[in-house]
Formats: C-alpha cells, sequence, structure tokens
C-alpha cells in the first residue's frame, strides 16, 4: 500500500514537474531543471513548493534560494480532483530568501525574486546587487528582461541613501599603440 502511494505521489510530482516556457536563460527552450532538499506539490493548485537549498537552472542560468515556488496554469478540460496531467504551462516562478541569479554575464543577489512567464522579467527586491564583470549597481529593487537583456534598477527614496547606484570601470584596450592618443597609424 505505501508503494502505490509513494508512486502516485511520484507521478503527481512528474506529471506538474514539466514547467514549459520558462526562459531563465536568454532565448532559450530548453527543461527547466529544479532541485531542493524537499519538494511539496500541490496538484489542486497546480503549485510546487521547492524547499531548502532550492536551485532552478536552465542551460547556463541559475535561480537560488531558500524556498522556490513554482505556479503553473491549470488545464482547462482537467477533472475535478486529477492527481496528475492537471497542469500546463508555466505562469510564474517565486524565490524567497538568499535569492542569486546568476547568468553567464552577470550575478544579482537579493532578498525575493519573482520571474513571469508572460512578460519573461525577473524582478528582484530587498537590497540588490548586480554584478557583471567589476562594474556593480545596487538599489532596492531590479527588474530584468531574460528575453532581451535590458532592465532597470530603482531605489526607495529620492534623494536618499537608497538611490540606485553603480559603479563601472573602463574597458582597458589590449592593443596599446592604436588607441593611444597621437599614436601613428
Amino acid at each position: 500500500m505505501k508503494t502505490l502511494i509513494l508512486m502516485t505521489v511520484v507521478a503527481s510530482a512528474l506529471g506538474a514537474a514539466a514547467p514549459a516556457a520558462a526562459q531563465l536563460a536568454k532565448g532559450s527552450d530548453a527543461p527547466l531543471d529544479i532541485t531542493a532538499d524537499e519538494l511539496e506539490v500541490q496538484n489542486a493548485q497546480c503549485i510546487q513548493t521547492w524547499k531548502g537549498s532550492a536551485e532552478a537552472l536552465q542551460e547556463t542560468s541559475r535561480l537560488r534560494a531558500d524556498v522556490i515556488k513554482v505556479y503553473m496554469q491549470p488545464k482547462p478540460n482537467a477533472k475535478p480532483g486529477a492527481t496528475s496531467g492537471a497542469c500546463g504551462e508555466l505562469i510564474r516562478v517565486e524565490a524567497l530568501g538568499s535569492v542569486y541569479y546568476v547568468t553567464p554575464e552577470q550575478r544579482v543577489h537579493g532578498s525575493n525574486a519573482n520571474y513571469e512567464a508572460s512578460s519573461e522579467t525577473i524582478t528582484i527586491t530587498g537590497d540588490v546587487v548586480a554584478a557583471n564583470g567589476q562594474n556593480v549597481m545596487r538599489g532596492d529593487k531590479m527588474v530584468f528582461n531574460t528575453r532581451t537583456g535590458e532592465g532597470q534598477m530603482q531605489g526607495s527614496g529620492k534623494g536618499g541613501k537608497n538611490r540606485p547606484r553603480g559603479v563601472f570601470y573602463p574597458k582597458k584596450d589590449t592593443d596599446q599603440g592604436a588607441s593611444k592618443p597621437g599614436a601613428s597609424k
């Protein structure tokens, strides 16, 4: 009997664990691979809660947090009380506590994040620090489009210490003679 219950739980989790169209990685249609210490699946609500060192990977992009919640669209023709196959496309992913969003180009840290599949944007809040090489930006809220790579940083007050701030280092030219003023050509 325990084996049958366990198989039903595993089948339910597998049926609900295939978020399609997630774009954590720029322009990717690769699957979203999620892992954590614990998984709770609520099939009736199409919600998965991944707890304890949760990590979502897609190609070279990674979203880490204490908890990751995945919300999927209920299928319109699903039978009430169905234990598997009742959930369809990804709606959003919430990351709660010690959030890190890492791509090959940047590293972002914050307290919480919300990825919206329909707009392909990730919003990271709570003392946000974004780094790209040596360049660093800080603010209270960062909204980043994972498809286009465009984003914005916001602060919590005008004129206060919580305004967005960036430190940007000039790129050094590796061709020593050609870029110096007055260098002969």
